[in-house]
């Protein structure tokens, strides 16, 4: 993983999700680099037909462009 305030790419590979805290903590370092580490190792969300709808809203345009690409997966 590197930053991208160091030129990381943003993808689901290199981005995580952390709470205010841990995110200050890491700051623009690795995790090895703040000592912390990850839960789980990142992946690319599934894509529900709940999250499609939700993002028909403009409330939450900023977030199509993280999560567009994401599959549908349906269990029958």
């Amino acid at each position: 993983m590197v930053p991208r305030s160091r030129g990381g790419e943003t993808t689901w590979e290199n981005v995580v999700c952390a709470c205010l805290g841990c995110n200050v903590k890491k700051g623009g370092r690795t995790p090895q680099e703040a000592h912390m580490r990850l839960v789980a190792k990142p992946t690319r969300p599934k894509r529900s037909p709940l999250l499609t709808l939700k993002l028909r809203n403009p409330k939450y345009a900023a977030w199509k462009v993280w999560l567009e690409g994401a599959t549908c997966e349906i269990r029958v």
